[in-house]
């Protein structure tokens, strides 16, 4: 089954008719893709059927002769570049110009109009540029005008408590803008003095389940989560509001977004493939039609209902263990606090992929708990426990430690959450 959501309405579709001939005029990667496709009434069904074929993927974006349009490489606007994190390879180089700044303030209009709008003193903990995530945030309150103020916070300062909390102590924030893990982490360290004026957090990079956003709900009692869905190709893609009762579902409101079958037999799990639309009139940086970025969209009842990045599962053979899933068990249980994965993926050197999933608590380890979150696992995932107890050819080590162990003697290779650890090469 096929999904398509977004800017869907009649509108939508006109300004997408508008990006699709601007591409075709100003861009070689396009004109290419396109061949052979007659791009006169081409509808939105008819682009989700092309794309297995008319698509862009990560490794295309170093060819910026082809990708990158002509108005850009004969600097005909003004454009900045950004750089992507280099998770699939090398960082990818990324234009952005005056229009991106606009499309992407009209992104997270919504949530900033109801939520931070009313004098909120911002303490972001998203790194400025080159990197994309502190762009969008003070670049699109800034376009908007918003009645905020933005204080960047060094990130160096999440590895000294003192320093943070004196500067967190002068700028007195009511909310926050960091990684989902951060969110929670500073969750445990920060002092109720600080934690009760914090009314909204805004958080994105990671993954983020109903259990993870309780537990970061009950260590902020008067905030709300932002979650964000967003790359640096097409600045934020999506978002949903989480609050101590409900979640909405995921709002995409300036791109097109196709959710397909993935084939490996998850049907909750849905791949995502991004179309960027502009306004009439525009000239963005980077033209994107079915950007087949590898994240999934989890679907309940024909919605959105939470995005799992790529890095964010663990392939065991035959089997994938999605990381959303591990939060469910470990942020729902009452006696665990956090986990990490230490992954050994298929390579030659390994011809059985192994993950060790480490999880931790706080002062006495519970008895059998090992066992428990292995059966918990295997309850949530079948293939995975065919994998390891039936057909032998992968395997999965739990680890219960104290929360001050977790992450004692981590392999240096990082995945994108933080949260997988890859020993060897990822095939």
């Amino acid at each position: 089954m096929t999904l398509i959501v977004g800017r869907v309405d009649r509108e939508g579709v006109d300004d997408f008719r508008y990006t699709l001939r601007k591409a075709l005029e100003t861009t070689k990667f396009w004109q290419e893709k396109f061949s052979g496709v007659d791009p006169d009434g081409l509808s939105l069904d008819e682009l989700a059927n092309l794309a297995d074929t008319v698509k862009i993927t990560p490794h295309d974006l170093y060819a910026i002769d082809k990708v990158w349009p002509d108005y850009i490489q004969e600097t005909r606007v003004f454009y900045t570049v950004m750089r992507t994190s280099g998770t699939t390879g090398q960082p990818k180089r990324i234009p952005y110009t005056r229009d991106d700044r606009f499309r992407t303030a009209r992104q997270v209009e919504p949530w900033i109009r109801e939520y931070m709008d009313k004098g909120d003193r911002i303490a972001s903990f998203f790194p400025p540029l080159p990197s994309s995530s502190g762009m969008f945030a003070f670049g699109s309150f800034e376009a908007l005008n918003a009645k905020s103020a933005y204080y960047q916070i060094p990130i160096q300062y999440l590895l000294d408590k003192d320093m943070l909390l004196k500067e967190l102590s002068y700028i007195k924030p009511t909310a926050l803008f960091c990684l989902t893990a951060t969110a929670y982490n500073l969750g445990l360290v920060l002092p109720e003095s600080i934690k009760k004026d914090i009314q909204t957090i805004v958080v994105g990079g990671e993954t983020l389940t109903p259990e993870l956003a309780r537990a970061t709900l009950e260590l902020f009692e008067n905030a709300v989560i932002i979650d964000n869905f967003g790359s640096t190709e097409d600045a934020i893609t999506g978002y949903r509001v989480i609050t101590r009762k409900k979640a909405t579902k995921f709002n995409f409101e300036e791109s097109i977004v196709v959710l397909k079958d993935n084939g490996d037999g998850y049907d909750d799990y849905k791949r995502i493939y991004i179309t960027k639309v502009m306004r009439e009139g525009e000239l963005t940086g980077l033209p994107l039609f079915n950007y087949d970025i590898g994240d999934l969209a989890r679907i309940e009842n024909g919605e959105v209902r939470n995005i799992i990045r790529i890095k964010d599962v663990v392939t065991l053979a035959g089997a994938k263990l999605h990381i959303d899933q591990v939060m469910e068990i470990v942020y729902d249980h009452p006696a665990l606090l956090d986990f990490v994965i230490i992954y050994y993926p298929l390579s030659p050197e390994n011809p059985k992929p192994k993950a060790i999933l480490r999880v931790a608590y706080s002062g006495e380890k519970p008895a059998g708990i090992e066992d428990e979150v292995r059966e918990l696992i295997y309850e949530a995932n079948n293939p995975v426990r065919y994998e390891v107890e039936e057909s032998k050819q992968a395997e999965l080590i739990i680890e219960a430690v104290p929360l001050e162990k977790l992450r004692a003697d981590l392999p240096k290779k990082l995945g994108k959450t933080k949260r997988i650890y890859i020993v060897g090469k990822d095939l």
